[in-house]
């Protein structure tokens, strides 16, 4: 039978008038998903905007949670340690809007004024030492020069208009403080909220409630982590940035502590940026700075995060930068944020499916034997 023959047969057998007609009716639904997609995506909006604050209320709930158990483990009662948490929250903010925001505004000229003086000086250094045709590179920095400058030509109107931009952001104010709201009482109903979850996942099979409390450890693990890491970073890099007297340093350490989100590629873009404005710098003063960043990334990287991270949670360096790319080019800049805990959900997934699988494999041949 020839080649044809048999593929025609193939077709006659698979292709029934049932699978035909599923076939249709997919493609069907699939159009009629496409022609209604503006009511679909207006639609789902709307109910995000509804359970946007409950949604921030239980992320902040989740984050609070292990500092009101550590306090209730010192014998800090449930009813002291919430509000105590939530009025130094409180206070730090308004310390960031009272003192730093002003100060990181005021400093953010001289710092645009640095990084441009560090593309200058790195043009002309090229252009010096560059015994080929450096117009291409006279053009790629002038261009690079003008960028920055326009920039910095939008930090006064962005100061003028700041009254402007705070009574714009009242509905974003509203729906913060909403979420901080709804966030307390989570935190007071916390255990009735983890009773019902144990309940619902417990009725879907025993299988997922397993699953959803394994992703909750390593989720509870990432984030104690990372606040530690983010002190720690903090103070690394603002006394760094300081004893070589960089005029930026608290920028700069703030910086470092916040790129730790995402991971790789946030640190080793702050770098660069720190290393930049420090060019105006002497000489010695620089080759320190590079020296003691090389110095702290290996510390950081070899060190503390190990000491810091537990056993369990090991992220590969490779699935970590992959994860960063599929979520920011699917998310943006919320991708950027979410990356880890996505990466971290979908592993554990993962290793409980194939965890499964070799049960089930397993099985029989123990019951043979």
């Amino acid at each position: 039978m020839s080649f044809i023959a048999r593929l025609t047969e193939k077709l006659r057998d698979d292709l029934s008038v049932r699978g035909l007609i599923r076939i249709v009716l997919l493609l069907l639904v699939v159009l009629l998903l496409q022609l209604t997609a503006g009511f679909w995506s207006g639609l789902l909006h709307k109910v995000w905007y509804c359970i946007r604050p409950f949604v921030i209320g239980f992320v902040i709930a989740y984050i609070m949670h292990d500092a009101i158990g550590f306090g209730e483990k010192h014998g800090i009662s449930r009813k002291i340690m919430i509000p105590a948490l939530y009025l130094l929250l409180l206070g730090l903010l308004i310390w960031l809007a009272a003192s730093l925001i002003p100060m990181l505004i005021n400093r953010l000229s001289d710092f645009m004024n640095s990084l441009i003086g560090a593309v200058r000086w790195i043009r002309s250094f090229v252009y010096e030492h560059y015994t080929g045709d450096a117009s291409w590179v006279t053009q790629m920095f002038d261009a690079s020069i003008e960028t920055l400058t326009d920039v910095k030509g939008l930090i006064p109107g962005v100061s003028s208009a700041l009254p402007e931009l705070v009574s714009t952001a009242l509905g974003t104010l509203i729906i913060t403080l909403l979420s901080m709201i709804i966030s307390i009482f989570m935190c007071f109903e916390w255990e009735k909220i983890r009773y019902y979850t144990v309940l619902i996942t417990r009725r879907i099979s025993k299988q997922f409630y397993e699953c959803v409390f394994e992703i909750d450890e390593e989720i509870s693990d990432y984030l104690r982590s990372m606040a530690a890491l983010m002190v720690i970073r903090s103070v690394e890099y603002s006394l760094l940035y300081l004893l070589v007297g960089h005029p930026d340093w608290l920028i700069l350490g703030i910086a470092s502590s916040v790129s730790l989100i995402i991971p790789y590629v946030g640190p080793t873009s702050v770098n660069v940026i720190g290393i930049l404005t420090a060019l105006q710098l002497p000489y010695s003063s620089i080759l320190i700075l590079i020296g003691m960043i090389m110095l702290l990334s290996q510390l950081d990287e070899y060190v503390i995060t190990p000491m810091v991270h537990s056993r369990n949670l090991k992220l590969s360096p490779l699935w970590t930068l992959f994860s960063i790319f599929c979520a920011s080019t699917l998310l943006g800049f919320a991708g950027f944020v979410t990356a880890v805990p996505g990466y971290l959900v979908v592993r554990v997934i993962l290793r409980r499916y194939f965890k499964d699988e070799e049960e089930l494999v397993q099985k029989p041949a123990v019951e043979e034997s």
